[in-house]
Formats: C-alpha cells, sequence, structure tokens
C-alpha cells in the first residue's frame, strides 16, 4: 500500500503480512474469513479491506478485533491516516 506524504514529494510504502478484501461478505462470512486467517497468520499484519458502506462489517470487523484472543491489536485506518481511511482495518496476529 502506497500513502503519498502531504508535506513532501515523496511516497510512504507500507508492507502487511497479507491482505484481505472483504467486500461483499456478510458480517457472518467475513468474521469467519477472519477467525481462519488470525489462527493461520500468526505474529503478522493483516490490511483488512471492508469499504466504508454502511458501516456493518467495519463495526463488526472491529468488534471481533477486540475481542479475539489470537488479535494482540488493531489499527483502524483513518487512524494511521492509510489509503482508504475508514474502510480499512490492520489487525496485528499473535
Amino acid at each position: 500500500m502506497v500513502k503519498k506524504n502531504k508535506n513532501k514529494d515523496t511516497e510512504v510504502h507500507y508492507r502487511f503480512d497479507l491482505e484481505i478484501d472483504l467486500h461483499g461478505y456478510t458480517i457472518d462470512d467475513a468474521i469467519y474469513r477472519l477467525e481462519e486467517e488470525v489462527i493461520i497468520q500468526y505474529n503478522s499484519s493483516i490490511l483488512i479491506i471492508h469499504g466504508h458502506g454502511s458501516g456493518v462489517l467495519r463495526q463488526g470487523i472491529r468488534a471481533f478485533a477486540e475481542s479475539n484472543l489470537n488479535v494482540l491489536s488493531f489499527s483502524p485506518g483513518e487512524d494511521i491516516n492509510l489509503i482508504g481511511g475508514s474502510g480499512v482495518t490492520v489487525i496485528y496476529t499473535k
């Protein structure tokens, strides 16, 4: 993922161990997919693309990240200035 630095004409590159696009998933299907991935992808950073939409996926994914024992932490895209803003979430696994 690339982010343009507002103060300079440079690009900031982010590297994630896995990128998952959950556009079009139901919340149940998205959580099922994430449950599998956080077990397989231990000690990893996972970029979750859930889109903006109604916010149902965003809320469900972030609630999952808060409560899952295999998730070390998570960062909403808007908090770390990622392209996609509130339409992405980064999960860090244990």
